[in-house]
């Protein structure tokens, strides 16, 4: 009966732990060790493009998030965006987010669809503005520098930087369950030995 107990037991968490373990994967295309306080702004940038183009790491993409500003009133102002496929020059997928959803200074996810079959693929990340004036719109930050296999246009002008931004993909991470599982098999050890202790 304890084993049967015990086995229904070990069963609950690890379902409860690959559940807890499809989370939402971020891998960024900026440099992670670049102090936040050097990021640069875009500034107004009105209706113009902005593309950026990167390699992705996963093999299936549901949203790209982007550090954004918000400058002026933008309750009229909608953003729009799209992905492109590099190699085929498709559109594989695009959305669009009222700018008054959009936290000022903080990463916004923008996402779509889930495309698949993505891994080492180059894609480009189109986005822009709808209902700017020359005082409210939204803006974007970048860092300087190119990173590996990356491209910044600002406008159709080539730019030399990476925009503050980070894919998204939603799948289950084996690092998350297993350090669940580490966690789980640690309390159940550490509460045996204080039963055996105060026995």
């Amino acid at each position: 009966m304890k084993k049967i107990k015990k086995i229904i037991v070990l069963i609950i968490v690890v379902v409860c732990a690959f559940v807890y373990a499809h989370i939402t994967k971020m891998n960024l295309i900026y440099d992670k060790t670049i102090d936040s306080s050097e990021y640069l702004s875009m500034g107004d940038i009105g209706g113009a493009e902005v593309e950026q183009n990167f390699q992705c790491r996963e093999n299936t993409l549901d949203g790209i998030e982007v550090k954004c500003q918000i400058l002026g009133e933008v309750s009229d102002v909608i953003v729009h965006y799209n992905l492109v496929d590099n190699e085929s020059g498709v559109v594989v997928a695009e959305g669009e987010k009222a700018a008054s959803e959009i936290e000022s200074t903080k990463f916004n996810p923008f996402v779509f669809d889930t495309v698949m079959g993505c891994k080492d693929k180059s894609y480009k990340f189109v986005i822009w503005s709808e209902n700017t004036t020359d005082t409210d719109g939204v803006s974007f930050y970048y860092q300087e520098g190119v990173e590996d296999k990356t491209g910044l246009v600002i406008d159709g002008n080539d730019t030399q930087g990476t925009m503050i931004m980070r894919t998204m993909t939603d799948r289950f991470d084996v690092e998350t369950f297993s350090i669940v599982m580490i966690f789980a098999a640690f309390i159940y050890g550490f509460m045996k030995f204080l039963y055996k202790l105060f026995k």
